[in-house]
């Protein structure tokens, strides 16, 4: 093993899976506010409320094996957000499957005109990536009341 491979090793090998799966989260985060700002938008900021209630749907979305914007409990996006505690005045989703990286998500995202616009809506201030079990992808887009 070369130096290069024990260093790396050191770094991917020893660290949380926690901290390895939230890096493609960050990735599709940028992205986003890179989008965002090329269409004259302010930046989002990840919102922890809306991480939990987007990896719930992601874990119910992989249990089930249909791609939906509908939980098993019958939950929609602004249910799910309510139930984490996040008061917002607008909510929006996007979901996706397979894709094996953040640069596949955000391509499918940025290609559809619903969930592109989804990712510019000019009202939303927070944002939340997940990607859950068998590459299932929630992405929630938020406002807290009082900022709309």
């Amino acid at each position: 093993m070369s130096l290069k491979q024990v260093f790396l090793c050191g770094i991917f090998c020893l660290a949380p899976a926690g901290l390895l799966q939230a890096e493609p989260m960050r990735d599709v985060v940028s992205m986003v506010n890179k989008l965002r700002a090329e269409n004259g938008l302010h930046a989002l900021s990840v919102s922890p409320q809306l991480e939990k209630a987007a990896d719930l749907h992601a874990s119910d979305i992989a249990r089930r094996g249909v791609l939906t914007h509908t939980g098993s409990n019958g939950s929609t996006p602004a249910k799910r957000a309510k139930r984490a505690g996040y008061k917002f005045c607008t909510v929006a989703e996007n979901v996706a499957a397979g894709q094996e990286s953040s640069a596949e998500v955000m391509q499918a995202w940025a290609n559809s005109p619903g969930h592109r616009k989804n990712m510019l809506k000019p009202k939303a201030r927070d944002i939340a990536v997940v990607r859950g079990p068998n590459n299932n992808w929630v992405m929630m887009l938020a406002a807290k009341r009082g900022t709309c």
